[in-house]
């Protein structure tokens, strides 16, 4: 995948791919880490013909400081993908997709510090109108707290964080390293890591029905294979934070389809909410071409 694609809108494709996860999730049936576990699996079973049609040469040469960091951000990987998947099972679609609208503050903070990625006005009040929105998106059910909906919404606001160190770290890899490998390596890493972690935690790793193993296919191809993946592959060429603030299209569209498919009647604060955080997406995404053109415009100055 060249960038003869719109970084762009390979990120909201990926989102659109990203936005099923929920419903495949609670319609599968199945417990989180074998939810975990099996969308990752079927993830590197999608991409690994792919790297044997590209050849194995690229997956050898990664050396070992870099397969170590990507060991990490496998790592990061699987505890974002088992908070957020367990946080689906003490609170609803809305409150998690709220939390998790967190991601693209503690990813802007976290590329600053450690990329020294400066973020442009409109990027600053894009985050700002998105995390907005997503709080009013859950604003209905954090505001009616029970004892296990507060330990769903601990856990998405884990989860939200480990998906921010997931891009940050992500996003100075790739820098290096091509898609495929860099993909079969991390997720393949984070398919171990969920599985050492089942492990210890005496869970099984049993899929209970034909049901589930279809749903987790799905999960598996759509949204983490292609969704994740073209997220992966736009932070070579776009900053951290606007990967992150265009993956919160994915909550205000997972409300949707949460009702399409499972009955989630959605509140009037999700939609008033889901509006305002894919306008402040929008907004952020205007403003890092904006500056990508003035960059662009400068150097052709320089010249």
């Amino acid at each position: 995948m060249k960038k003869s694609i719109n970084p762009i809108m390979g990120i909201w494709f990926g989102a659109l791919c990203t936005s099923f996860a929920a419903t495949f999730i609670i319609a599968s049936g199945q417990a989180p880490f074998v939810v975990a576990f099996y969308r990752l699996v079927f993830a590197v079973a999608f991409l690994l013909p792919v790297n044997a049609i590209q050849g194995w040469d690229q997956l050898r040469q990664i050396g070992r400081k870099q397969l170590l960091s990507c060991l990490i951000v496998g790592l990061f990987f699987a505890l974002h993908l088992v908070t957020y998947i367990a946080s689906l099972q003490y609170t609803s679609v809305a409150s998690a997709g709220a939390l998790l609208s967190l991601q693209p503050v503690f990813t802007a903070v976290g590329a600053f510090v450690f990329l020294r990625e400066k973020i442009e006005f409109r990027v600053t009040l894009g985050i700002a109108l998105a995390v907005a929105g997503g709080l009013i998106v859950g604003g209905g059910d954090l505001l009616i707290v029970t004892g296990s909906a507060l330990f769903g919404d601990f856990l998405a606001a884990v989860s939200a964080l480990m998906i921010s160190l997931y891009f940050v770290t992500g996003r100075s890899l790739r820098q290096y390293l091509d898609i495929i490998p860099y993909l079969v390596v991390v997720y393949g890493s984070a398919a171990i890591a969920t599985a050492i972690i089942s492990a210890l935690s005496g869970i099984p790793l049993a899929v209970s029905s034909t049901r589930g193993w279809i749903f987790l296919l799905a999960l598996g191809v759509i949204s983490t294979a292609l969704g994740h993946g073209i997220f992966n592959w736009a932070l070579k060429y776009t900053k951290a934070s606007t990967v992150a603030l265009v993956t919160l299209a994915s909550p205000a569209a997972e409300t949707v389809w949460a009702y399409l498919f499972l009955g989630q009647v959605p509140a009037i604060t999700s939609i008033i909410g889901g509006i305002i955080m894919i306008t402040g997406a929008v907004l952020a995404v205007s403003g890092e071409k904006e500056e990508e053109q003035r960059e662009a415009g400068y150097s052709t100055s320089q010249q």
